[in-house]
């Protein structure tokens, strides 16, 4: 028999037909849950992790840690507690109407719900709400509750995922062979187990704080200097007009402040001479970029509840610029990891686009724009048709 735990290990205490019991508990068909259930499932089980993080961000909390080893990974949430009713009934969110529950437990549920597809062999989740505590313990022998307080009486949610045995003997000569082994002790991301590097790969733009293995979560960077070296640099400013600066560098970038609690966080340093409401560490509702190539398609980068979902290009006739963009007004998928893409999603860019149209005119103005006379003036043209033209999908 295994020992490897799945959905129905989640479901024991779930029988009946959806009446709450006096328990506490709600209880539904475990078949038709089970069919419910597969519709929040992803193609990498691994996403969990991500889940946990979107959970955090919507629930306004302080920050994550991510202790992730071979035998088991263990996720803290500071700042966020479920209530035991909720953390009792945590799947049957999903069951539920959206508007029953909050999108914090929602993406808690989802994170759950695809962790026991990870070959875990025990998972316990633990949450603090600042009042009452509870402890839910899933093994192969079933579920375990029990009262919990942490040792700060503060609210937070901490998930332990446990693997088999002789899962982590065969998993350990699998990553010797396939990470770097001094990597791994230096907290690079070619060292990076499947947790650390999708948190690594996905929460740059995160507003809150993370860890991970006790080392914070670096930042990003946007965009590349204009010139390669020193060398470079200094020819191109004694010699040369802009006409070979890298194609990557950005002409200039426009920060929009954040609108109410969601937000994108911003790079650690910006490499645009113009980088307008730029400011460290700050927090915006969108960042739009023109990278000095002028591509002729944009490219879309949405970022919901502080995890980068899947981009995705739009074409239209102003520059080729990139959108980094909170997602809060925008449609998800059930599992809200995937933009729908939607008349009122081209609303929404468009809108940008002509924002980013508008600061481009002022970049010109500005006496810090490229004198390149060629790459200006056809800045100057798509900026102008950009103000028009709408965004259609590639």
């Amino acid at each position: 028999m295994s020992n490897l735990l799945d959905v129905n290990d989640l479901l024991n205490q779930l029988s009946g037909e959806g009446e709450l019991q006096s328990s506490g508990r709600f209880t539904v068909d475990v078949s038709k849950a089970k069919e419910k259930l597969a519709e929040f499932q992803f193609e990498d089980a691994f996403y969990y992790i991500l889940k946990l993080v979107q959970a955090a961000v919507a629930g306004g909390a302080s920050g994550l840690s991510l202790q992730s080893r071979t035998a088991e990974v263990e996720v803290t949430i500071l700042g966020l507690g479920f209530t035991p009713y909720q953390l009792e009934n945590v799947l049957y969110s999903l069951m539920a109407d959206s508007s029953e529950t909050t999108p914090a437990l929602r993406h808690f549920a989802m994170g759950l719900n695809a962790a026991v597809s990870t070959r875990a062999s025990e998972i316990t989740v633990q949450s603090f709400d600042g009042k009452d505590g509870l402890e839910v313990r899933w093994t192969k022998k079933g579920q375990r509750s029990a009262a919990w307080t942490p040792g700060k009486p503060l609210a937070q949610t901490r998930m332990l995922l446990k693997r088999t045995a002789a899962d982590v003997l065969s998993d350990i000569g699998a990553k010797i062979g396939s990470r770097d082994v001094f990597s791994m002790f230096s907290g690079d991301r070619k060292g990076m187990d499947r947790e650390q590097a999708l948190i690594y790969d996905h929460g740059a733009f995160c507003p809150m704080p993370i860890s991970i293995n006790g080392r914070p979560c670096p930042g990003y960077d946007l965009g590349v200097p204009p010139y390669s070296g020193v060398l470079g640099t200094l020819w191109s400013r004694l010699f040369d007009n802009g006409s070979s600066v890298d194609p990557k560098h950005h002409l200039f970038e426009i920060y929009l402040p954040k609108e109410g609690n969601s937000a994108v966080t911003g790079p650690r340093l910006t490499h645009s001479r113009w980088p307008l409401g730029y400011v460290k560490n700050g927090l915006y509702s969108a960042i739009l970029a023109v990278p000095a190539r002028l591509a002729e398609d944009t490219v879309i980068m949405p970022v919901r509840d502080g995890i980068s979902l899947k981009p995705f290009k739009v074409a239209w006739d102003g520059p080729g610029a990139i959108l980094y963009l909170d997602a809060k007004d925008l449609q998800v998928d059930l599992t809200e990891t995937n933009l729908i893409k939607n008349e009122k999603t081209l609303g929404i860019l468009g809108d940008l686009g002509r924002t980013l149209c508008e600061g481009g005119q002022q970049y010109l103005r500005s006496g810090k724009a490229i004198s390149s006379g060629s790459l200006r003036s056809n800045l100057e043209r798509r900026l102008e048709e950009g103000l028009t033209c709408p965004m259609v999908f590639i």
